[in-house]
């Protein structure tokens, strides 16, 4: 019989912690979108990845609860 380890997070935690990780890290990755497309325009390839990554951020920032950062 093979036991298994308890996780460190329960499913409530580890949803949080991914969600606010995914936030975080789009976030970061939006403001470098946010500078290249300003500072050398046009980059019309890039304003896609840059309205797809605020659809991210949006998103992520209205699933985390009050609480988390």
């Amino acid at each position: 019989m093979v036991r298994r380890r308890k996780s460190l997070l329960d499913d409530g935690d580890a949803r949080r912690f991914a969600i606010a990780t995914v936030h975080a890290e789009t976030s970061q990755l939006l403001k470098i979108i946010d500078e290249i497309c300003h500072r050398f325009p046009p980059n019309d390839d890039l304003h896609f990845v840059r309205y797809l990554l605020r659809m991210i951020v949006v998103e992520t920032k209205r699933t985390m609860g009050p609480d988390d950062p």
